[in-house]
Parts: structure tokens; sequence; C-alpha cells
């Protein structure tokens, strides 16, 4: 039963949370029995400490590896139904192109987190996760990490200011944010946050 509704539900090669594992029909504790079994017969693989994945078969390693890229995303950014979190900081600034470095950390901000800031492992990659300020969700997350790398632009740049603030510019009107969703999360806006997008004209960038 536990086998049919993981190849259903999850597939190949993506985590599975056990403490997240709910299926009608099945007590907690004969899911977690469960588990173990199909583990223990090679269908399950262990990733980490109450993670496990379905690998696939084959190819030069033998079997599927879980890349730990996949498990931070599911368990503190996004799963196929909702949005609870954002990656932030370093890597955020290099996928904007301020900076061509790249973090032994990744920072991410989530709902699923209730700290101001700690520091965990996912596999060998080490994650600095944080709660944020106000729920992150599908129609807010990516003005919220905006808002972020603009407080933290000077921090993580490798430009002059006039080419940081291009590109932030660049990126307010690809996503064409508006002011209505700026609005909606000016709650989380610190005076030099509101302070630069001002001084460096991106207010002016956001649509109507």
């Amino acid at each position: 039963m536990l086998k049919n509704y993981l190849l259903e539900n999850y597939g190949y090669s993506e985590p599975i949370f056990l403490n997240e594992l709910s299926v009608e029909g099945l007590s907690e504790n004969a899911v977690r029995q469960s588990v173990k079994r199909l583990t223990a017969s090679g269908f399950l693989e262990r990733y980490d400490h109450g993670i496990y994945y379905i690998p696939k078969r084959g190819g030069l390693l033998g079997k599927s590896y879980l890349d730990p890229s996949i498990v931070i995303m599911r368990k503190y950014i996004q799963n196929k139904s909702e949005k609870y979190g954002y990656v932030t900081g370093l890597l955020f600034a290099n996928q904007l192109g301020l900076t061509t470095q790249m973090p032994a950390i990744i920072e991410v901000v989530t709902n699923r987190e209730s700290t101001n800031g700690r520091m965990i492992a996912i596999g060998n990659q080490r994650v600095r996760v944080k709660k944020s300020s106000i729920p992150v969700s599908r129609e807010n997350a990516e003005i919220l990490q905006l808002l972020d790398s603009i407080s933290q632009a000077e921090k993580y740049t490798e430009l002059s200011m006039k080419e940081t603030i291009d590109v932030l510019v660049a990126y307010i009107r690809k996503k064409r944010f508006s002011k209505e969703q700026l609005n909606e999360v000016s709650q989380t806006l610190t005076g030099s946050t509101a302070k630069k997008l001002i001084e460096w004209g991106m207010i002016y960038e956001f649509a109507s």
C-alpha cells in the first residue's frame, strides 16, 4: 500500500520527509514500520535522518542519488502545490548577477522556521534558515526576495553602485512588480531599504 502511494505521490529522486508522511488508513507507527521495511528491501534509500527517496536503478553510478538542493527546496522553499520560502543572501546576489561568488552557506527565509536564524546541515550542505517577518506565499515570495537583495546590495555586490542599481532596476522591470505588491509587503520594509528605493530611483519602476 505505502509503496504504491509513494510512487504515485513522490516518484523517483524526490525527498520524502518522514515527519510529513501521512497515509489514509495507516497509523503513524505503521507508516514508520513500512518505511523501515521498504528501506531494508532497497526500494527506499535513506538520505539523512528522517529523509528518504526512491532511487532510479541503472546508469553509471548504478542508482540515482538525491541532490541536496532539491531537499532544501522541498523542505524550506516550495513543493508542487505551495510556496513557503525563498533563498536570499549571497546565492540570490549571484543569481541576479551582482557577484560571481558562490556561497558555502545557503541562506533561506521560510515559514517553516520559528527562529531568527539557525544553522543546519542538509547532507553536506550548510544552510542558514530563518523565519519571515510575514508569511511567504507564491504571490509575495519574489518581491520579498527583491527587498532583501536591495537591503543587502552593498554587502554582496562586486559591481559599481550604478551597475548594481541597473541590475536591480532591470529585475524589477523583468518581473513587472506593481505598487500594489509593494504595498502589500510594506510592513517588512526597514527605514534603510525604503530610503534606497527612493534614492536609487527604484520606487518609480513599480507599475501602477
